[in-house]
């Protein structure tokens, strides 16, 4: 076996990859269906057993998986509107590597976007709206691709912003968003030299995960569309919390 490869695998026992596949299949199940969630669902279940898991891998896992959701529904995506997104996705990202390269505590910059998505997911509840437009897009890919750059949770901004599209509307540019979002995100990373050959080993590894959850997706189908926006905000307000948490740890 290679040194990389060896290298790469040492410290992580068997029952480590079992959880972690575990935890890619549910996570994939959800992106699936709703367009968004991998990366919230994964990462903070995979920085509790194995923190070397984190992010890039989950960068790469998250276009594999947004990038078949988009093949599967690809007649439903509307570019222009991708478009908007995507380029605040760029700008994000192009800030959130700045930031990550002199960054020494990250535990402030998670408190205060934990408090923001807080914030916004308390509007919608409360019956506030943000007016769906191309400059909602376009803030909220911004929004998106600092946070996931820094922390892998890039996907709340965008629930937020399709939170009251149907889901015929909202999964298909979602998808197409993440998967596009996400090489932009790798892209920059490998400019700033943040992308390492360990990486690219642990996501091939944790691959089987992926596979069982776009098998088991399907299945999931009717109740995810029937609860599709309940479920968007309760993704939002679950990565709220453990960024509060995580900031103020």
């Amino acid at each position: 076996m290679p040194n990389f490869i060896t290298a790469a695998l040492d410290g992580l026992s068997f029952w480590q990859y079992g959880f972690a596949w575990a935890a890619i299949a549910s996570a994939t199940i959800v992106q699936y269906r709703t367009g968004i969630g991998f990366g919230l669902l994964a990462a903070p279940l995979l920085a509790l057993i194995a923190p070397e898991l984190v992010p890039v891998p989950i960068i790469m896992l998250t276009l594999l998986t947004a990038g078949t959701a988009m093949l599967s529904v690809r007649g439903g995506v509307d570019w222009r509107e991708v478009s908007w997104s995507v380029s605040g996705r760029l700008l994000g990202s192009l800030a959130g590597a700045a930031i990550l390269v002199r960054l020494t505590d990250e535990g402030h910059f998670m408190l205060v976007f934990g408090l923001l998505i807080a914030l916004a997911v308390a509007m919608s509840l409360a019956g506030l709206r943000f007016r769906f437009s191309n400059r909602l897009l376009l803030v909220m890919g911004a929004i998106s691709g600092l946070t996931a750059t820094i922390t892998s949770v890039g996907g709340p901004p965008m629930a937020i912003a399709y939170q009251d599209q149907p889901p015929e509307r909202a999964r298909p540019n979602m998808s197409a968003f993440f998967a596009i979002g996400c090489v932009v995100i790798l892209a920059v990373l490998q400019a700033n030299g943040l992308i390492r050959i360990a990486d690219i080993v642990h996501a091939a590894i944790l691959t089987p995960g992926l596979l069982a959850g776009m098998a088991l997706a399907p299945a999931f189908g009717g109740l995810i569309d029937r609860n599709f926006r309940r479920i968007l905000l309760g993704i939002s307000g679950a990565a709220a919390v453990l960024l509060i948490v995580r900031g103020l740890a």
